[in-house]
Order: C-alpha cells, then sequence, then structure tokens
C-alpha cells in the first residue's frame, strides 16, 4: 500500500471516507496518493472527494465519475471601473434570467454557481460549473473502456492501460475539458457585460452587443479589455484525468495547481472565496500540484437543512434572510439548495493554510451577490 499524503487532518476524516482513501492507496499501480482538507466520503465511486492520485502505465478513467471537467473560472475587474454597489432589489432578478440564457444547460446543482465577490481593490465574477450532458457522455465511454480493456485483461477491473487509449479518445477528453472551460468563460464574460449594460462599470456602452447572450465567448482572451473595460481571467479543474508523458495525475475534487496561477478555493456562499497560488516547487509537487477544491463540508446536505430547521435560532434565521432576501421564494422561505450552501455547512477555513503548506494566499473575497441554478 502506498503511504497517503495528508494535507489535512487525517483524524477528522469520516471512517468511511478514510476507508475509501485506503482501498484505493493498495490499488495496483498508484505510485502516490494525496488527501485535502475538503475530503469526504463519495457513495458514487469508490474514491473520496478531496483526492489526487499519481500513476504510470495505468489509469482509473472512472474516478471522476460524471462530474468530467468541473472547475471554477474567476473574472477579476478593478475597482477603478466599479461604478456603484451592486443593487440586489433592482437587478439580482435580472441577472438570475439572465444566466440562464448563457449557455444552453445551465450552471447544474448541488454547489454549482456563479457569484459576484469583492475584496479592497477588485471586484471578481466567479463560476463553478462543470461539463453537464458532455462530462456524462463521456463518462459512458470510459466505463464502455473498462469493459473492453477487461475482457482483454480476463478479468474485471476498473483500470486502463495507457496504450489502449486511443489518440482521438484522448482528444476528445481534452476537447471535454475544453468545453467545461468554455462554458464557464461565457458565464463569466457575459455576467461581465450584464454588468457594463447596467451601469456598474464603467465602459463604451454602445460598443456592447445587444445580442451578447446568445453569442460565443469561447475564443475571447484570458485578459484584455472588453468594451473598454480592462480584466484578467483564470481558470482551473478539480475534476479530471491529466495524461502527462512520464505520469497520469487523477484529481477528484482537488484542485490543479500550476505555478505562477491563482486558483480558486470557494468557501461557502456567505463566506466568499480564497483565491491562492502553488509555493515552492518542491512542496507543491509533493502534494501532486494538487490543493482543495472548497473548505470541505462541515455537513452534508440533509444535516445542513435539520441544522437550519433545528439548531439556530429564529434570530439567526431572520439574519440570514434578511442578508440574502434576494434568494428567498414567494413564501419567504430559502430554497433548500441555498440553505444548504451557507457557511455552517462548511468547515473552518483556517485548515485550508494549516494543512497545506505549500498555499500561499493571493486575496480572500466577500460575497456579493450569488446565483444558484438547479435547487437540490
Amino acid at each position: 500500500m502506498q503511504s497517503i499524503g495528508f494535507y489535512c487532518d487525517a483524524g477528522s476524516i469520516e471512517q468511511n471516507a478514510m476507508a475509501q482513501l485506503q482501498q484505493y492507496a493498495q490499488k495496483p499501480y498508484v505510485n502516490a496518493i494525496c488527501a485535502f482538507t475538503d475530503i469526504h466520503y463519495c457513495a458514487e465511486k469508490a474514491l473520496p472527494v478531496g483526492v489526487a492520485f499519481q500513476t504510470t502505465g495505468y489509469c482509473y478513467p472512472l474516478i471522476t465519475g460524471k462530474d468530467i471537467g468541473c472547475g471554477v473560472t474567476y473574472l477579476k475587474i478593478s475597482k477603478a471601473f466599479w461604478l456603484k454597489p451592486f443593487d440586489k432589489k433592482a437587478h439580482f432578478q435580472a441577472l438570475y434570467l439572465a444566466h440562464q440564457k448563457m449557455t444552453d444547460d445551465g450552471l447544474g446543482g448541488g454547489n454549482h454557481f456563479l457569484s459576484i465577490e469583492e475584496d479592497s481593490e477588485a471586484v471578481y465574477i466567479i463560476c463553478h460549473t462543470g461539463t453537464r450532458d458532455r462530462g456524462i457522455a463521456l463518462y459512458q465511454q470510459c466505463l464502455q473502456l473498462t469493459w473492453d480493456f477487461s475482457r482483454e485483461y480476463g478479468q474485471d477491473v476498473d483500470f486502463v492501460h495507457r496504450d489502449f487509449l486511443t489518440e482521438e479518445f484522448r482528444q476528445y477528453y481534452n476537447a471535454t475539458l475544453t468545453f467545461g472551460y468554455d462554458r464557464r468563460k461565457n458565464f463569466c464574460i457575459k455576467t461581465l457585460l450584464f454588468l457594463q449594460k447596467a451601469n456598474y462599470i464603467r465602459c463604451d456602452k454602445n460598443a456592447i452587443d445587444k445580442s451578447y447572450l446568445n453569442l460565443n465567448f469561447n475564443n475571447i482572451e484570458e485578459e484584455g479589455s472588453l468594451n473598454g473595460t480592462p480584466y484578467k481571467m483564470e481558470d482551473s479543474i478539480h475534476n479530471h484525468v491529466r495524461f502527462a508523458e512520464q505520469h497520469i495525475m487523477h484529481r477528484k475534487g482537488s484542485t490543479e495547481l500550476v505555478k505562477g496561477k491563482t486558483v480558486v478555493i470557494p468557501l461557502s456562499m456567505s463566506r466568499g472565496s480564497l483565491l491562492v497560488q502553488a509555493g515552492s516547487v518542491t512542496t507543491t509537487g509533493t502534494a501532486l500540484n494538487s490543493c482543495a477544491h472548497g473548505a470541505g463540508r462541515r455537513l452534508s446536505r440533509f444535516d445542513a437543512m435539520k441544522y437550519w430547521k433545528t439548531v439556530l435560532k429564529e434570530k439567526q434565521r431572520r439574519e440570514y434572510k434578511e442578508r440574502f432576501s434576494e434568494l428567498l421564494n414567494r413564501s419567504g422561505n430559502f430554497p433548500p439548495g441555498y440553505i444548504q450552501e451557507f457557511d455552517f455547512a462548511y468547515k473552518d477555513a483556517a485548515d485550508i493554510f494549516t494543512y497545506q503548506p505549500h498555499l500561499k494566499m493571493v486575496t480572500q473575497t466577500t460575497p456579493v451577490v450569488t446565483v444558484k441554478y438547479t435547487e437540490i
């Protein structure tokens, strides 16, 4: 069994997640495996969420489940171009309706979101979503691959030799990852355009195409100026298999770190996000160039609802309703999908740096407004 690199408090890992992790550490061909602060049990597959591992000759294409290519993109705008605070009463509903037209298949459910956040210097548009139906189709193809390889191998296995993977398959896999990034990019760019049209950002309004929600911004540069507003965009993926010449990296709920690149670690809908970078090459490499993809759930979705109803006092629930009044339904209540993303459902952010010393802080944002597409 490979020794496990714990970038978390190993003693706090739930028993069923630890059993899954230890089982995977005994898998054939696993050279190195790491667990991060947001590790938790996954009922769908045998590997917990919040893990990265490396192989050489074989890969495990099913580890991400159907959420292949899920990641987070941020778009940064200097506050020098920000004209006024976001007016939730005036524009939340308009933003909610607009985001439904930004892509063909929406954000998805669970913890996927589109948000506007800020620090003292900048405003950030942040999108967390995946590849939707395209990822599901790729997962089915990966499942067929393991069946086909198992027949040649002579027994049922959940791995595939890298030579069994055709160049066409690798290109299709990588194209699916790109598809996920393009979706996040379109959400971010179109939200920027929405804010420009609503007079929140200094720009040339006459240059905005009125049909911008129907346009495709796949080819727009990651850094530049749009209608007179300078911006910078960066993306990270936390559910994928990455094929390199010397090894194959597997990430399930662990964010890929690239030197000099900033990635987003969302904390919760009511706490905002951390923006971080990799520290030294050596320590980051030992952590398999990976880190947590979120603060990590302290309460399951079921337990979060129970906590809301039975633990929080009426005064505390009222404070949430006052702070996020734009999210209330016609009955004056939050849909469950929002309650499950509030801060009490997530771990303390301090663990992220305590147990992942290979990370360096860039900034921490506070939330301005958040949109979720599918309620749970």
